[in-house]
């Protein structure tokens, strides 16, 4: 009786974690493969570490029956086992090894990633994306939520349909849109920059490379543009009935005809050389030096 009572309250602790829904997992991983990761619902937090081992913690939600971490070669696969996806929200915690290739695919979950210096994809429906640090290339996108990216990037694409989306310190090349939201790009140098708003503000601020372009359009909200004293640039600007509000210096804005409200503005800052192309239906363009 005794022995039966002693071995119940050993198996005891684990009993109540597994009620509470508490994971913890680990498994070796390669120094830069693929971590996949699929989690319907709750919140994905993933963190590069400098061990090559993939370690899933969290709070699996009532009516999920695990977590799947799987290993062949160099993809690994963490996954909720759930049948019912959208209504059960589980919260990850997921160290990968620092040079991972991390995809990332959710229904409603809040998603960050953090010291991954690999490449990261990352979609969600219902959600916030929030990435940080230094990516080889990144690619996000949120149909309701907003997206934020901060750290040198050196190929970004970002996209939100309901939402801002915010980008701090890339260089390189991006292309960035959002339908209702405003769209902030800042930076360092960019080599080609594609950035695109339905119904929002929009603002870049950064320099171009010699050769580089930057193309940007909106429909309706006001858009700034910030550069160097120094930017080198060919410059094509149009709205159909907005203002042009050009402090770089050179030719003030033109109409196109008598007949409409269209106004143009060409000019080349300093050798010229990069391309800057920037068109919106209402709403003004200012286009202003950096402090």
């Amino acid at each position: 009786m005794r022995t039966t009572r002693l071995a119940f309250l050993l198996l005891l602790p684990a009993a109540l974690t597994t009620a509470e829904g508490r994971i913890e997992q680990r498994q070796s991983a390669a120094p830069d493969g693929i971590v996949e990761i699929d989690n319907p619902a709750g919140s994905i937090r993933v963190i590069g570490w400098a061990k090559n081992e993939i370690q899933v913690t969290g709070v699996l939600g009532q009516g999920a029956s695990g977590v799947d971490l799987s290993v062949h070669g160099r993809k690994a696969v963490v996954s909720v086992d759930t049948m019912n996806p959208h209504g059960i929200k589980s919260d990850l915690e997921i160290r990968v090894p620092a040079g991972s290739r991390v995809q990332i695919d959710s229904f409603a979950a809040e998603v960050s990633v953090e010291g991954v210096n690999g490449e990261v994809r990352a979609e969600t429906v219902n959600g916030s994306i929030r990435l940080s640090g230094g990516f080889q290339a990144a690619e996000v996108s949120s149909v309701n939520g907003s997206i934020e990216v901060s750290g040198n990037t050196k190929r970004l694409q970002a996209e939100s349909v309901n939402g801002a989306v915010t980008v701090k310190g890339a260089g390189g090349e991006i292309a960035a849109s959002s339908v209702n939201g405003l769209l902030s790009v800042a930076g360092s140098a960019f080599d080609r920059a594609s950035l695109e708003t339905v119904s929002g503000g929009l603002r870049f601020e950064g320099d171009l490379r010699p050769e580089a372009s930057l193309d940007a359009s909106s429909v309706s909200g006001a858009t700034e543009f910030v550069f160097p004293a120094t930017v080198s640039a060919d410059f094509v600007i149009t709205t159909f009935s907005g203002e042009i509000v050009n402090e770089l210096g050179g030719p003030t804005p033109t109409r196109s005809s008598k007949w409409t409200s269209e106004k143009e503005l060409e000019f080349t800052a300093g050798k010229g050389g990069a391309s800057v192309t920037i068109e919106t239906l209402s709403g003004t363009i200012r286009l202003r030096k950096r402090p």
